[in-house]
């Protein structure tokens, strides 16, 4: 491939990614009909029977499959840097018309690359009613959240299912993301109903039952959270309350807040007066200090409590929770 003068490698692309299509719209069409146009032809390789990786394969022309951009080999014919199409000036051999298609083509590898990779990316490309939310540290990662209802609902109605599915997989990754960080019981049940089958995302049908399972999760979970709220209680304390219960979503009972709160107040006492140094030894001390009283207080409240049990997810919940409440604070 980095023997290959531009021309050859636009002939190489379109010879194995564009037979029989007629690229010339591409130097014409402009906004929501190029758009269309370029979510067509992914939509077309992302179900290229028999193997319906032909969109993989595009993006792997100029890029590795990591989720940083590194470039397939370097010189490449077309890319300057990892990110930037080479200047007109830099292909004397390709037309007007032939640099405008390969700076298309590219811009499409990069969209298959980020969908493959399940990374964020600007979701303008998908939809002009669509924009993109970033955060002091994040460039597109908050626009994946499931609270950003357009994108959801794109999800559910757009005709480029395969599509779909790839952008509602990144959605749920950042959602999954998120759990990892803040509630390790919504993360298992993240893990049972959308991670447990993908299928086979060339065939429409297993788009659909991923797309289905995973939104109606990431509904259930935002759900749970609502409902929490509307009881008076944290984002912290319907954490311990999924930890006593082992699983989410469940059930709301008045009856339990008095244990959760006992339990959120025993981590919270236990802290190091602000600022503090945090190291391993510490994180021991704090930790042991904080299960000395979880102890009294399960047994107060006539809950299990057996540390040794590899199988309870509540101790494994807990433990996790304490060590983030150090860290944390």
């Amino acid at each position: 491939m980095s023997n290959m003068t531009p021309t050859q490698f636009l002939e190489h692309i379109k010879k194995n990614a564009f037979k029989d299509i007629d690229l010339a719209p591409v130097t014409t069409l402009q906004g929501d009909k190029l758009r269309t146009f370029t979510l067509e032809q992914l939509e077309r390789l992302r179900g290229w029977m028999p193997d319906a990786n032909a969109a993989l394969w595009l993006s792997d022309q100029f890029w590795t499959s990591d989720r940083n951009l590194t470039m397939r080999t370097n010189p490449h014919p077309w890319l300057a840097f990892e990110w930037e199409m080479k200047d007109r000036e830099q292909m004397p051999d390709l037309s007007d018309d032939e640099y405008t298609i390969a700076c298309w083509i590219e811009q499409l590898a990069l969209l298959s690359h980020d969908l493959y990779c399940h990374e964020p990316f600007d979701v303008e490309q998908l939809s002009d009613g669509l924009q993109g939310r970033f955060t002091q540290t994040e460039l597109y990662e908050d626009s994946f959240r499931y609270d950003n209802k357009p994108l959801v609902e794109w999800i559910k109605t757009t005709p480029y299912r395969r599509i779909a599915a790839m952008v509602c997989y990144t959605m749920v990754d950042q959602e999954t993301d998120w759990a990892v960080q803040n509630n390790q019981a919504v993360q298992d049940y993240y893990a049972m109903e959308c991670w447990r089958d993908f299928g086979d995302w060339g065939k429409l049908e297993d788009c659909e039952d991923f797309i289905n399972r995973s939104l109606t999760a990431m509904q259930k979970i935002e759900e749970h959270y609502q409902k929490g709220h509307e009881e008076g209680l944290s984002d912290e304390e319907i954490r311990v309350l999924d930890i006593m219960f082992g699983f989410a979503p469940h059930n709301y009972c008045p009856d339990d807040y008095p244990a959760v709160r006992d339990i959120c107040a025993a981590a919270q006492k236990h802290l190091p007066q602000a600022p503090y140094i945090k190291s391993e030894q510490g994180q021991r001390v704090y930790g042991n200090a904080v299960f000395a009283d979880l102890e009294k207080i399960f047994a107060q409240y006539d809950m299990t409590w057996d540390p040794s049990d590899p199988t309870d997810l509540t101790m494994g919940y807990l433990d996790a929770w304490v060590y983030d409440k150090y860290y944390k604070g």
